[in-house]
């Protein structure tokens, strides 16, 4: 298994090295008692004493060589007469210490209100952040003489970009070139925000170690962060000796506390500057840090509010509809108008919804359930969905870039968003991927890089990244979602129960009703009957013979509704059923009722159906009995029931050849008392068919049928073959 590559520098404390650039020297003081504790050899080009000497002196002794303020303040600095002339004291407060720094003055002509003037004049110039990056590099190569000066950007994945360069004649072009993370780490890139400016005067130059009294190990290392001279990283040296640098110099672009970029400057011979340019480069740093932030930063923040406010109103709005899928789509709002992906899909319920430019519903299918096999059910993207799933190569053009997040589990539900492909090519200064190299333990580090040659990476298959603030929308929707996709099913299950609790009602109404009709109407039957013995009169005899027939026929209705409503208050008795005997008995019966139209009965295979014998027998009783009463009319009437068995149910197909139905008035067919048009010619009550449907249901299977007009009908019956709960 290959191991994780690591990088030193990442681990390496650069804010404690122990020892400072040779240019300049350094004095460390303990802060309440004044005394000096440690000291650089390089002391003695500024003071009369070497190192040595000045360790365990006080700070007031120094007044004897040199004038100064002794009120130190943090990162200020004041102008004394040293053995070199003028030089600059520096100095830095930590909590137990103070450091003073000594830089000797050199010739500097340029006042901070010219630098200020001239700099406010280039950028109310610019009419883009590009104009404004350059008028900034033209500015700090005035002020620093530096060979090449560079905008150095930095992209959310932490690698780097050049977006503008100002260079000497003759030397190659850096301008869009990309540099790898690896290059500048974490570490450093914390210490680019405390320190705005940095200059390594020499690369090849000898540090000097801050000396002491006593035994190394007993003295702790002291936090040089904020230190002008703090030495370099040999990492860090090794890797602008391979770039040929001897001198560069850094100026932070610092927006909304983050490291924005650098003005990274190159000099291919040792050059040290003024500290007072220093502090004008850095007075450029910050006003462009400030343009960045009010032209850049303030513009992604104005795109991710209106992408925040139109979240909150995409949520609005799915509460206004019946379902989610129409909260989505049907709205003035879409999932398209919280980022910048070009199509998306809702995949909610079995069923998919897509918006925009989006592949196909078998592709998104398949990406559901690739996706299903994710290690995680949280919000995840990707700019490259071909580089995870391969059958995304073939939909690049709309697909290359995915966001999911996630609404279940196993990610059977989820919103998918996403970007086309954008075809690009990157220069990177050297190829990116030889800065990790395998030791001799075999273990893979990322090292200085030895190569800058033009590396130029062709990108297919990639989209546009997904931004945090894009990452950060799909997680307030998904949060969101989630909340009224739970408001729904309350909602839901308390409708359930409502209605559950007034089917009981209706239910309970019905088998009342029924139940008391049942006396009445067979008083009415009765004396009719009675009149028709009693009564010659043939006008009375008519009239009194539709009584009885209606009677009767009513009384046949509440029987049925009798038994409708019974149905709902009955317990399953559940049991293998002989369907070879059941369906014989019920063909035998049934040729007898109709042996004057001499129909033909097929029966074929017979698989056993788990179920409730008497209801399964009232099932196939009355569709066998509707598929001969309404084939009777023709000139051959034909039945033909058989059985089959599917992976896990038992599927029954019953097909007549008689009159059929019209499938524009079927859609109430196993509603209570609904009959076709052109049925009155037969018998019946229009609830027979809404019996074998509740008795299906109670035994959780399907009814469904296929019919065309004058051809027959099909009617299909699937039960499940495992054994279920007698509690159904």
């Amino acid at each position: 298994m290959q191991k994780i590559p690591t990088n030193p520098c990442d681990r390496e404390p650069i804010q404690f090295p122990g020892k400072i650039q040779p240019h300049g020297a350094a004095l460390v003081i303990d802060k309440n008692t004044l005394i000096i504790k440690q000291a650089s050899p390089t002391i003695n080009r500024f003071l009369p004493l070497p190192a040595s000497q000045l360790i365990d002196k006080s700070v007031q002794d120094l007044q004897q060589y040199i004038s100064f303020n002794t009120s130190f303040e943090h990162g200020s600095y004041q102008q004394i007469q040293s053995l070199v002339g003028d030089c600059y004291l520096i100095s830095h407060l930590t909590p137990d210490y103070i450091l003073l720094e000594f830089e000797p003055l050199l010739n500097y002509a340029y006042s901070s209100e010219m630098i200020m003037a001239d700099m406010l004049d280039s950028m109310s110039n610019s009419d883009t952040i590009i104009h404004a990056l350059e008028a900034a590099a033209q500015k700090v190569k005035m002020i620093s003489g530096f060979n090449r000066v560079m905008v150095y950007m930095f992209h959310e994945d932490g690698h780097g970009e050049v977006v503008a360069e100002v260079a000497d004649k003759g030397l190659d072009p850096y301008l869009g070139l990309h540099y790898p993370a690896s290059d500048i780490p974490k570490q450093a890139r914390e210490l680019y925000k405390k320190n705005l400016v940095r200059l390594i005067a020499d690369v090849d130059a000898t540090d000097s170690p801050l000396e002491h009294l006593g035994n190394a190990d007993s003295v702790a290392p002291i936090d040089l962060s904020d230190s002008v001279l703090r030495s370099v990283s040999p990492t860090h040296i090794q890797y602008l000796k391979n770039m040929g640098v001897a001198a560069s110099f850094s100026i932070s672009i610092v927006s909304q506390g983050e490291l924005w970029g650098l003005i990274a400057c190159h000099h291919y011979t040792p050059r040290h500057i003024d500290y007072r340019q220093r502090l004008h480069a850095k007075m450029v740093g910050q006003m462009l840090s400030s343009i960045v932030r009010y032209q850049v930063e303030e513009e992604k923040q104005q795109l991710y509010n209106y992408w925040r406010e139109n979240t909150a109103g995409l949520v609005r709005q799915m509460r206004q509809f019946e379902s989610i899928a129409e909260g989505v789509s049907n709205g003035s709002l879409d999932l398209l108008s919280i980022n910048g992906a070009k199509g998306a899909a809702l995949i909610y319920d079995g069923q998919i919804t897509l918006v925009g430019q989006t592949p196909n519903t078998g592709f998104i299918k398949e990406l559901s359930e690739f996706l299903q096999t994710s290690p995680t059910n949280q919000v995840f993207q990707t700019d490259h969905l071909s580089s995870i799933f391969p059958r995304a190569q073939s939909v690049t053009i709309t697909a290359s870039g995915m966001l999911c997040a996630p609404l279940s589990l196993d990610l059977k539900d989820c919103i998918l968003w996403f970007k086309p492909e954008i075809e690009q090519e990157i220069k990177w200064a050297g190829n990116p991927e030889k800065a990790v190299i395998l030791n001799q333990d075999g273990e893979t580090r990322i090292e200085p890089r030895t190569s800058f040659a033009i590396f130029i990476q062709s990108l297919k298959g990639r989209s546009e990244k997904w931004t945090t603030a894009e990452l950060s929308n799909a997680y307030k929707l998904r949060e969101e979602m989630l909340l009224l996709i739970q408001e729904k099913s309350n909602q839901l299950r308390r409708l359930n129960e409502e209605l559950k609790k007034a089917y009981e009602e209706l239910d309970s109404f019905s088998y009342t009703i029924s139940h008391d009709l049942k006396t009445p109407l067979a008083t009415i039957y009765n004396f009719a009957e009675l009149l028709l013995e009693e009564d010659p009169s043939l006008d009375n005899r008519l009239l009194t013979e539709k009584i009885k027939r209606n009677a009767g026929r009513m009384q046949m209705m509440i029987k049925e509704v009798f038994h409708y409503t019974k149905l709902g208050r009955e317990q399953i008795s559940l049991q293998p059923i002989d369907m070879k005997t059941l369906l014989n008995q019920i063909r035998e019966e049934l040729l007898d009722a109709y042996q004057d139209f001499n129909p033909e009965f097929q029966i074929g295979d017979t698989p056993e159906i788990y179920g409730d014998i008497t209801m399964i027998g009232q099932v196939f009783s009355n569709l066998l009995g509707n598929a001969l009463k309404y084939s009777s009319k023709t000139g051959k009437p034909l039945v033909q029931v058989t059985g089959s068995s599917e992976k896990d149910a038992i599927l029954y197909t019953v097909v007549d050849n008689g009159i059929g139905m019209d499938p524009r008035h079927t859609g109430n067919l196993f509603n209570l008392f609904y009959r076709l048009p052109g049925a009155s010619n037969f018998e019946g009550t229009g609830l027979g068919l809404a019996i074998v449907k509740r008795i299906i249901d109670k035994h959780q299977g399907q009814l469904w049928f296929e019919t065309e007009q004058n051809k027959g009908t099909r009617f299909y019956i699937r039960l499940k073959k495992i054994e279920q709960s007698e509690s159904v």
